[in-house]
């Protein structure tokens, strides 16, 4: 199997907004990135090596070269659209297995990508929701364009609902180092805790 990964990640102007509350526009910008590459260590470390970050913003990329990864310049706004520019890059390049995971995962381990990529029934899918069961923190798709991206709000439900609409097997994987992302001050704060 050629598991290829994306790792989308905001202009750093933008990142984490839901903080300006608690750390000013240079620290918000400081944690996205060691946040990024603490995703991207845990990949290295599930010996995942096709890995590749989606981004508009040239720091964002420049650190992500240097940690190994591909990067790749988002010109279009959104989500959706930057994760369908990395799965071109991963057909392109012979995946057989997408992975995505955000960059704002503080407690994801390398086991918990293990987790993702084990294949005991082979289900086209994997989905880990986040902690609320609203949003999707990690989507594994077999093959690279099983199902269109639906991120955003609700997008565990509009996932599993397209995949189910397809009538591909769905394979949820809960585990907390993937179900927590920090995204606003009270994550902060139990992160800190």
């Amino acid at each position: 199997m050629r598991v290829y990964a994306i790792v989308p990640v905001k202009d750093l102007r933008e990142a984490k907004s839901r903080l300006r509350s608690a750390l000013d526009p240079e620290a918000r910008a400081d944690l996205a990135l060691r946040m990024m590459e603490h995703v991207l260590s845990a990949l290295r470390e599930a010996n995942v090596e096709n890995v590749c970050v989606v981004s508009p913003d040239e720091t964002v990329l420049n650190f992500a070269s240097k940690s190994g990864a591909t990067p790749l310049v988002q010109e279009s706004r959104g989500l959706n659209r930057a994760l369908e520019l990395g799965r071109r890059w991963a057909m392109e390049h012979g995946a057989s297995e997408l992975l995505v995971l955000p960059a704002d995962l503080p407690l994801l381990e390398p086991e918990d990508v293990r987790a993702l990529l084990e294949i005991e029934d082979y289900s086209a899918i994997s989905i880990s929701p986040d902690d609320a069961r609203s949003g999707t923190n990690a989507f594994l798709l077999r093959p690279p364009d099983a199902l269109t991206f639906h991120f955003g709000p609700g997008s565990f439900e509009k996932h599993l609902r397209a995949a189910r609409e397809r009538g591909l097997g769905v394979r949820i994987v809960e585990r907390p180092g993937i179900a927590f992302d920090l995204d606003t001050a009270g994550d902060l704060a139990r992160l800190g805790a």
